[in-house]
């Protein structure tokens, strides 16, 4: 009898944490997922081209599409991290575009060049941004995202591929975070304009091309 009375309290045991795994099983798929905030950057291209943001559990992801084709995954970063880190357009021209991922103000923005077709970048690692001019299909950038006194601009036709060098102001390397106080004025056929920062207000410097 005492046996019984054990198997008993034992089976009655077992059905008890039973009931609570299934029922924090239940609660858990009934749990909501994390809300997340949406994409709200650029995401058509000329072209027909578009962005398209997806996330799971654990990462989130840009792929670059046309219609109903993937051409390729162009971007992922962990779940939650700013959507300005997983990058965004910067300009957009003909046949590439310029994704730009930012880390917060003051710190250099890292670019990639992005062929339309294919969804590879055309340039090398720690390219970082300055500015474009759309119409003309011109990117202006740095090999560098801390660029130092012998470094240069590089102004880059993104129809002939050509590239044109030009030497950063002496006097911005006065302070820090020098890529972030710099802003593409204008660029003409003869000409290259830039507007920087420094303690004593803004400068103009103008190139000749």
């Amino acid at each position: 009898m005492e046996n019984v009375f054990h198997d008993m309290k034992k089976t009655a045991l077992l059905i008890f944490l039973l009931s609570i795994a299934l029922a924090t099983s239940v609660n858990a798929q009934n749990k909501p997922a994390a809300i997340l905030e949406p994409y709200t950057y650029k995401t058509k291209l000329k072209g027909g081209y578009r962005i398209l943001f997806i996330a799971n559990d654990s990462l989130q992801y840009l792929y670059l599409k046309k219609g109903n084709k993937s051409i390729a995954e162009i971007s992922s970063t962990s779940i939650g991290l700013p959507y300005m880190n997983l990058g965004h357009v910067g300009a957009d021209f003909t046949n590439y575009f310029v994704l730009v991922h930012s880390f917060g103000p003051g710190n250099s923005q890292d670019i990639e060049l992005i062929e339309k077709t294919t969804g590879k970048n055309l340039l090398k690692l720690g390219a970082s941004w300055i500015g474009a001019d759309e119409e003309k299909e011109l990117l202006l950038y740095s090999d560098k995202g801390v660029p130092s006194k012998k470094d240069r601009m590089v102004l880059y036709n993104v129809l002939t591929k050509q590239k044109q060098f030009f030497a950063f102001p002496n006097d911005i390397f006065d302070d820090p975070e020098v890529l972030s106080r710099i802003e593409l004025e204008k660029i003409t056929e003869k000409q290259l304009i830039i507007k920087y920062d420094i303690n004593k207000g803004y400068k103009t410097k103008v190139y000749a091309r």
